[in-house]
């Protein structure tokens, strides 16, 4: 078989287990979660690091004087999502709403546990180290433990043809 025709098989496998795996068994808001979690933190890091370089526009929220940190509206869509889970519906809403509120508080856990502004000190690698492992988690309970075991599978099936052919 052909390199790029057993990628193509093993793609298919991969989403046949997916389909199981993930959507049948009710897993997307929790991967959507996931996902959206990881690209807020990115897109904050990203505003961030332009806004200390003084690139683009100003994105700081100063009313009265007072900045506003980005864990103060990640708090308040963690709240948002909490309420929508009480009356248990908008699953995907929730999903949303959790995944960027909790992106928006854990890049700034550094100033939650330390309660002094050390975001751009060496303690501020605490909020990466936090995020990495909420993503880590929030990854492995979204796809399921039946996703993982089975893709492990597809890619060791493909492995197993590619080194039979050698």
């Amino acid at each position: 078989m052909a390199p790029l025709r057993e990628l193509a098989t093993m793609l298919r496998e991969l989403q046949a287990e997916y389909g199981r795996h993930v959507r049948a068994a009710g897993n997307e808001p929790r991967l959507l979660a996931a996902v959206l979690f990881l690209a807020t933190f990115v897109g904050i890091r990203i505003v961030t690091h332009a806004i200390r370089g003084g690139i683009g526009p100003h994105f700081n929220v100063e009313p009265g004087g007072i900045h506003v940190h980005h864990m103060i509206p990640g708090l308040l869509l963690l709240l948002l999502s909490g309420l929508l889970d009480l009356s248990g519906r908008a699953m995907l809403a929730r999903s949303a709403l959790f995944g960027v509120g909790a992106a928006l508080v854990l890049d700034e856990f550094a100033l939650i546990l330390n309660l002094a502004d050390v975001y751009w000190q060496p303690q501020g690698r605490e909020s990466i180290d936090a995020v990495v492992i909420m993503a880590a988690v929030l990854i492995i309970i979204g796809l399921g433990a039946g996703f993982w075991r089975a893709a492990l599978s597809v890619a060791a099936r493909y492995l197993g043809r590619r080194a039979a052919m050698r």
